[in-house]
């Protein structure tokens, strides 16, 4: 393990134990016994018991930030000798995360049987719904059927994973927690001034967005979930990036690898295996690679120094995968996409990254439209990856996988090496889930590095997700702390759901809604007008919006709704812009 990368896990685990170990700094007591006394001093015993201390106090968090960062060398031996003894096609479908078309898991189950799969993602027409949101107890029945395919015949049981980020990209939304979108973890930790090149310069407060993504990995995993692709590490441009927005943490490429690294950790925290997304960046194309092929003009060296910094710091500190984007950058291989692209999976590995490089959807308009079905899956296996989501036909992805082995277009061992990766990965999953490793669900902290009183550790979830909410809140425009409304709001824009829980969060508060100031929800990137215009998702549109009060939400959950009534009734928002919002610089706030 390198120096950088042994730094970079302690430091973001050390900062969420919320200062277990003490501030570090030496006794400035006297050392200086007097002249001629034999032994040490009472001083000199007790910088040597705090040395001892801190020195095991490392030790442990280097443990647990190894044990959450991925498989080990034994995961990855025992998935050598596994792979070893499969038949061709079952290495083939190794390769291949399915789909399914309802809510039935035996669909899927049959499909996993049939062909060998790693596993299948769950989408949102794929979970039960009832009366009161998502049907969890069926949910988790269907996902036991179809971690059970194969049976005992399987030395590594199939993976079900999931698309949740929270905010817009939510699969299964309540009765579990419903999250802000990420940006709101950007705004809660983001820095006033500018944040310094100097290896001195602040980091972002990542112990929020850890055990955040720790809860959710929990209720997850807890409902029968392996692996959920998130977090984002795209650094959003702002309101050029028409796809990632919200779903970005920040414009600012160091708080959004702080909040990433973080966030990958506490999913793995609470039982998942994560996938920082989408190298090699999203955030600053301008086209919707589920629509069309977006092409990346920045060079490789402006992309280094900008859009891949998050990535290449995962890559360093070590993370269970890597999810490979469908983006053109001409400077680095013109003419592909990323994910056809030998030169994108070599970059991702120049930059130590040694798990799973999975695939962004294979079935997404960058693909579909110009190169094949499972052509692709093939090109996209040849060129380094090692899981292929969503192919278009699971069956015809893998029969071509088998034919081109078969024929030489993609050599035995490329194969084999991506078998390995995914098999190492679901071991390692397994272990952390079942609290046989240095950290994960369940895993007592050591006493070395726990922290006293009550914490971020002790707090459920809803709980957090309400701090999350409270904490990003921004004043854009306006007067800060001044009561906006004083018995009575009016609600226009947004949806349905979004002014009914607007409603529910006011009259909850004791204001009437149907008279008095109007607050208008954007939903999206249309600016309005209202004496409160609230952005409830990503904050650009409120640059153009008419009012005196502008403010940034980055979330439509309950918890949102209630933390932007308090702000309403006087209460400061203490949240920064993680983005730019036309004249004023991200950082910035009224407050």
């Amino acid at each position: 393990m390198t120096l950088r990368r042994r730094l970079l896990g302690t430091a973001l685990l050390g900062a969420l134990l919320l200062s277990a170990c003490g501030d570090g700094e030496p006794d400035d007591a006297g050392t200086d016994g007097a002249a001629g006394e034999e032994g040490p001093t009472e001083d000199e015993l007790a910088q040597q018991q705090e040395a001892e201390e801190r020195a095991a106090a490392e030790e442990a968090l280097e443990a647990r930030s190894a044990a959450l960062a991925g498989p080990s060398e034994d995961h990855r031996d025992q998935a050598s000798g596994i792979v070893a003894e499969m038949s061709l096609e079952e290495r083939a479908g190794q390769v291949l995360m399915g789909e399914y078309s309802d809510a039935d898991g035996s669909e899927a189950a049959e499909l996993i049987e049939e062909h060998h799969l790693a596993g299948v993602i769950v989408m949102g027409h794929n979970v039960p719904r009832g009366e009161g949101g998502v049907d969890v107890d069926r949910l988790a029945a269907e996902l036991e059927t179809i971690r059970s395919a194969g049976g005992e015949d399987r030395a590594a049981a199939p993976m079900v994973s999931i698309d949740q980020e929270g905010g817009l990209v939510t699969r299964a939304g309540a009765p579990l927690t419903e999250w802000p979108a990420p940006m709101a973890y950007g705004a809660g930790s983001a820095e006033e001034e500018e944040p310094s090149e100097d290896e001195s310069a602040p980091e972002a407060d990542t112990s929020t967005v850890h055990h955040g993504h720790r809860q959710m990995a929990a209720e997850l995993a807890e409902t029968g979930f392996q692996i959920s692709f998130a977090p984002n590490a795209d650094v959003t441009v702002g309101a050029s990036d028409p796809t990632i927005g919200s779903r970005s943490f920040s414009s600012d490429p160091g708080t959004a690898a702080d909040l990433a690294l973080s966030g990958i950790r506490g999913l793995a925290e609470g039982g998942l295996a994560g996938s920082v997304k989408h190298f090699p960046g999203h955030g600053s194309v301008s086209e919707d690679s589920h629509y069309t092929l977006p092409v990346q003009d920045q060079t490789v060296e402006e992309l280094r120094g900008r859009d891949w910094v998050p990535f290449a710091e995962a890559a360093d500190a070590g993370v269970p995968m890597v999810m490979m984007g469908h983006i053109e950058v001409p400077d680095l291989d013109p003419g592909v996409p990323s994910s056809l692209s030998e030169a994108a999976y070599e970059e991702v590995r120049r930059m130590g990254h040694e798990g799973v490089i999975v695939t962004d959807a294979m079935n997404m308009g960058a693909i579909a439209q110009s190169y094949g079905g499972d052509q692709a899956v093939v090109d996209a296996l040849a060129a380094g990856a090692d899981l292929l989501l969503m192919p278009a036909s699971a069956p015809g992805a893998h029969a071509a996988i088998i034919d081109a082995v078969e024929s030489g277009e993609v050599e035995e061992e490329r194969l084999g090496e991506a078998a390995e990766r995914v098999v190492a990965l679901s071991l390692w999953q397994e272990d952390l889930a079942a609290g046989e490793l240095d950290a994960g669900p369940d895993v007592e902290l050591p006493e070395e590095i726990a922290p006293e009183g009550g914490t971020l550790w002790d707090q459920g979830p809803s709980s957090t997700a309400e701090q999350v909410a409270a904490e990003a809140v921004t004043l854009v425009e306006g007067e800060c702390e001044a009561p906006l409304a004083d018995d009575a709001v009016q609600v226009a824009g947004g949806t349905e759901q979004d002014r009914a829980r607007f409603t529910a969060a006011a009259e909850a508060a004791g204001l009437q809604v149907g008279w008095g100031p109007l607050v208008t929800l954007l939903g999206g990137s249309t600016p309005s007008s209202g004496d409160i215009v609230v952005a409830v998702d990503r904050p650009e549109a409120l640059a153009d919006s008419q009012a005196e009060t502008k403010l940034g939400l980055y979330g439509r959950s309950p918890e949102s709704f209630a933390a932007l009534v308090e702000v309403i009734q006087g209460a400061a928002a203490p949240g920064r812009l993680p983005v730019s919002v036309g004249e004023h610089d991200a950082g910035g706030s009224a407050c």
